[in-house]
């Protein structure tokens, strides 16, 4: 119910219109994992990129893909490769990239391999489990690359292509050949972060931000929404100054006329944080000027108000004056951002999943089909049982001879025709029950087809896999405390608002049906 029912409609709407009570739409709502109480929660800090600051993914990925492949250039790489038509709707987030065989796989929350491309081609089920069966994420962690982040997808993406060139095209690396695909990979990793790293890729962005951002309008009311509420707000971000400042300005300047600038929303601005070193490291805080100048020599705590560079969580949380569960940090990065963060500092996290507005919609516009899989998988759960129960039953009839018949009162004559007549009944009913699970089972992978389709054409829902939490899944529900679509969101949620989890519950606790 909303907080503003059976208020009187002049009332209603001059909260309205102030933003105190606000309406969320659907695909802008904010999930619990577990239990947390906001107006407990005095300061709340945020990662800039994908979280603070939205980029527009398809733009980006295509600049990032042809940066990449200007260094592989410069590496001997065949010029032809300029050739590639990178589809940015083949990555998604929680995928692993398998560097030794050149194939990009999608686990769920067990491990299990249920969908792999060895490049762009899909593996049929026979090779994928031959490759896989006993496989599980860790065993051998040199081999395998996990893909946690929007910023990674680009590399999945170009891997993909020159895996495909690799076994299609190897004749335009001329004599020396291809490299293996688990050279391919390092390369491309590489390029990739040289590109970051060289500025190359920033300086890119910068000349033409309104082409890579998207503009949030909702965001400074946000933020003044957190602050208005008495919340003291840090940024923390891997991003140095001079792009910070840069996107910063651009996402959030001008937008409220009560802050001049884009720093006065925050108390703290920490800039060049190397997460996840940053929760487990030492390192001092560098004070710096907006022209990117150092202050001072180093120290060991930040002082509000300032800019710094590097730094570690002890020092920042000393400088926070609060206890570690009284922080909220909000990030995008499920490992850099959320894992380490929730692990060595006991710091409330908030996982933004940009992906997850596109779920929402698809799952509102898909809940029949949905309803529909839900109750196919019960059923067809309800047949093999059935099914493993004549199967049983048959092997039993199979082994009982009409001596042991005889033995319990049947007359010898009757006791043949008995066992053969309940043979023929149980097989009759076993076959009638293969033939409607095998209906079952067809319909349910059809209407599934359907549902992956419309999530992503190549590895269906970026949260579940084979009917049930992916591996990326998994990992939000594990280490998320909140997680939503984009920050703004929480311009719909009171401030003091108790999220509630719904709670999980182990199998057996369900009762009799």
């Amino acid at each position: 119910m909303s907080l503003a029912s059976g208020l009187p409609t002049p009332i209603r709407k001059l909260l309205s219109e102030a933003e105190l009570v606000l309406e969320a739409p659907y695909a802008r709502r904010i999930f619990t994992n577990r239990d947390l109480a906001f107006d407990r929660i005095p300061v709340i800090g945020f990662d800039m990129d994908y979280t603070l600051a939205m980029y527009r993914q398809d733009e980006l990925e295509a600049l990032s893909i042809r940066c990449t492949l200007d260094k592989l250039l410069e590496r001997g790489y065949p010029e032809a490769l300029r050739d590639i038509k990178s589809d940015p709707a083949f990555a998604i987030r929680g995928l692993v990239v398998d560097k030794k065989f050149g194939n990009i796989i999608k686990m769920d929350r067990h491990g299990y391999v249920g969908r792999a491309f060895h490049g762009k081609h899909l593996l049929p089920k026979p090779e994928r489990k031959a490759l896989y069966r006993s496989q599980r994420l860790g065993t051998e962690r040199e081999r395998f690359a996990p893909v946690d982040t929007l910023f990674a997808l680009p590399e999945v993406t170009l891997f993909a292509e020159v895996v495909d060139w690799i076994d299609h095209r190897p004749e335009v690396w001329g004599g020396a050949g291809p490299p293996s695909y688990e050279q391919a990979w390092i390369d491309v990793r590489e390029c990739i972060d040289k590109a970051h790293q060289d500025g190359s890729l920033k300086d890119l962005i910068q000349a033409d931000i309104a082409r890579y951002f998207q503009l949030d309008p909702e965001l400074g009311s946000t933020l003044h929404k957190f602050r208005s509420a008495g919340k003291k707000l840090f940024l923390l971000t891997n991003s140095l100054l001079p792009y910070t400042e840069h996107v910063m300005r651009y996402v959030l300047g001008g937008q409220l006329s009560a802050y001049d600038d884009w720093r006065d929303y925050f108390d703290w601005v920490i800039v060049g944080a190397y997460k996840p070193s940053f929760f487990t490291g030492n390192a001092p805080f560098q004070e710096l000027d907006i022209a990117d100048r150092p202050i001072g020599k180093p120290v060991a705590e930040p002082r509000r108000g300032r800019i710094y560079v590097g730094g570690n969580q002890l020092g920042l949380q000393a400088a926070l004056g609060v206890h570690g569960d009284e922080v909220l940090y909000v990030g995008d990065h499920i490992y850099g951002d959320i894992v380490k963060s929730k692990k060595s500092s006991g710091w409330r996290t908030v996982l933004v999943v940009e992906d997850l507005e596109h779920e929402l919609e698809i799952r509102r516009d898909r809940h029949t089909t949905l309803k529909e899989i839900e109750h196919l998988t019960s059923l067809r759960i309800s047949l093999a049982d059935d099914i493993s129960s004549q199967r049983y039953l048959s092997r039993l009839l199979a082994r009982m001879s009409p001596d042991e018949l005889a033995q319990k009162g049947v007359d010898a004559a009757e006791a043949e025709h008995m066992l053969v007549d309940t043979r023929a009944q149980v097989r009759k009913r076993f076959d009638r029950l293969r033939r409607y699970e095998e209906e079952v089972a067809d319909t349910l992978e059809r209407r599934i087809a359907d549902v992956d389709e419309a999530f992503n054409p190549y590895w269906g829902s970026v949260f579940a896999a084979r009917r049930d939490a992916s591996r990326f899944g998994a990992q939000v529900e594990s280490y998320a405390c909140l997680y939503t679509s984009r920050v703004t969101n929480f311009r719909y949620a009171s401030p003091t608002k108790y999220f509630h989890s719904p709670h999980g519950s182990m199998p057996h606790w369900h009762g009799p049906k």
